[in-house]
């Protein structure tokens, strides 16, 4: 009688442990730093004061806000999920050390690794990777991501540990680097300077579409990349399938289209690279850093009258037109009834060099302003021409 009654002890102990939420998954820490301010972390995750994971780099990595440079395990067992972080870093356009030491809202992350979400394409999946985000003026954001769902956790404020020298020898910062890469960072920061704010707020998302048009149907895009102000990558494509699509437009305003991506929600561009190939001749390829107006996010968030109906309507597309001689292209924007131009720009032709194309010119929009510098150290101001529209 003693052996049931302790059978059925152990069963019903068994089947309330099975019912405990799990509290150990399997994750991996992703780091992040805006596209073009580069930095070098090394990021600890505790829980109950132990170590969970820990990670560090020795070169600076510049992936995409809210992107990461790949994903780093201390094994392949389950771990805890964290409660607190520690994170160190040297900032390479600041040139400046940060560290944070803080709590994590555990319970928030948590509930998220134990319910798993639907991705863009149907599958449900779970969290994966804990995202810690390092920017400028000492500001961290973490994240969590399952696939293509981002997830943002919290904010943060690092202190100033120390001070970098920008002109040291032994290190490799954007003041002694050289190349074509230190070169586009530098063009970058010129146009664009360190909006610091920006990762202390966040940026507000708009429900927008792409078009792409060539006048005479002379022209395809190949690639198009977008830049945000945040420091966000992120490519549309012309495949149906992808989550911001590139869809063909016309010369002329035509029926309203509806948003059609499977990401509905995006931050908008603060300038676009703009890759081109000509369909009379293969071997011809143009390629350009289109850079929008100072007021293009004012512009897109201007209601405007249907001049047919009368009511106040919000433009929802962002159209890229190629002329039909392929040296100049339009950007405008277009909503239900309305069309406006935001400027045009010039389309240079690419050199290939070895198996890829080089980067292309620069296009400034009329009246553009080049932002006040707010680093801690005079930048140097880039040897290249800006096309300017007129």
């Amino acid at each position: 009688m003693a052996t049931n009654k302790t059978y059925l002890l152990l069963l019903f102990f068994c089947l309330l442990v099975s019912c405990q939420p799990k509290e150990k998954f399997d994750w991996e820490i992703g780091l992040s730093a805006p596209k073009y301010y580069s930095s070098i972390p090394s990021v600890s995750f505790y829980n109950d004061g132990k170590i969970v994971h820990h990670v560090s780099t020795d070169f600076g990595i510049d992936p995409g806000w809210g992107e990461t440079s790949g994903g780093y395990a201390s094994g392949s067992e389950r771990d805890e999920v964290p409660d607190s972080l520690i994170v160190k870093w040297d900032c390479g356009v600041d040139m400046i050390g940060y560290e944070l030491k803080t709590k994590l809202p555990r319970q928030k992350m948590l509930q998220l690794f134990q319910n798993p979400v639907t991705n863009i394409d149907g599958t449900v999946r779970p969290y994966s990777l804990i995202i810690v985000g390092t920017s400028p003026g000492g500001n961290v954001t973490v994240w969590m991501r399952a696939v293509s769902v981002l997830t943002e956790i919290a904010k943060f404020k690092a202190k100033e540990i120390n001070k970098i020298k920008p002109n040291d020898k032994s290190r490799v910062t954007l003041w002694t680097s050289t190349g074509e890469a230190a070169k586009e960072n530098l063009i970058y920061l010129n146009l664009h300077g360190i909006p610091y704010s920006v990762w202390e707020k966040g940026e507000k998302k708009y429900a927008y579409d792409i078009g792409f048009v060539s006048e005479d149907n002379t022209s395809r895009i190949n690639i198009l990349t977008f830049y945000t102000k945040s420091g966000i990558t992120f490519q549309p494509d012309t495949f149906s399938g992808s989550p911001i699509t590139i869809d063909q437009s016309s010369w002329v305003l035509t029926n309203y289209s509806s948003n059609n991506n499977k990401v509905k929600e995006n931050v908008l561009p603060v300038m676009m690279k703009v890759e081109i190939e000509d369909l009379k001749d293969p071997t011809l390829y143009h390629s350009t850093f289109v850079v929008l107006p100072n007021n293009f996010e004012e512009l897109y968030k201007e209601k405007y009258l249907d001049p047919d109906t009368g009511k106040k309507e919000n433009f929802n597309r962002i159209i890229i037109g190629i002329k039909s001689d392929e040296n100049f292209g339009i950007i405008w924007l277009e909503g239900k009834n309305k069309r406006i131009k935001v400027m045009e720009f010039k389309s240079f032709p690419s050199k290939m060099n070895g198996t890829t194309y080089e980067a292309g010119g620069y296009s400034l929009p009329k009246g553009f302003k080049f932002p006040k510098w707010e680093g801690r150290e005079k930048l140097i101001k880039p040897d290249v021409e800006f096309w300017q529209e007129k």
